[in-house]
């Protein structure tokens, strides 16, 4: 019985401690979390197929509104969305167009 004792001893005193280094474990969650942040990104762009948004550019004359504009460029839409869109594409906060203004038009919705 004293044998097994001593080969419990030596097998006790063979094993490695682990020291927990905060530092370490923190850059590696960080690390980690990144690369999953940039894979996720990654597939999510391919896997859905989008290429990018479609525009066409059109030049404002005098007299139009981006009512009539979204009537004449996107037929059978919700004019009132398409109003929106061209809002946000074009990063206006107001209805107001001026002759000679660029503004992109969403051809796909």
């Amino acid at each position: 019985m004293n044998t097994f004792n001593t080969k419990n001893r030596v097998c006790k005193d063979k094993r490695r401690k682990i020291k927990f280094n905060p530092f370490k474990f923190t850059k590696m969650l960080c690390l980690t979390l990144v690369l999953l942040a940039a894979m996720s990104l990654f597939f999510r762009s391919t896997a859905s197929g989008y290429t990018g948004a479609e525009y066409r550019e059109v030049v404002v004359h005098n007299g139009d509104t981006l009512w009539e504009i979204s009537k004449q460029y996107c037929v059978n839409e919700n004019i009132q969305k398409v109003v929106y869109e061209i809002k946000r594409i074009n990063n206006m906060k107001h209805s107001d167009i001026y002759p000679g203004q660029k503004i992109k038009i969403p051809l796909n919705f």
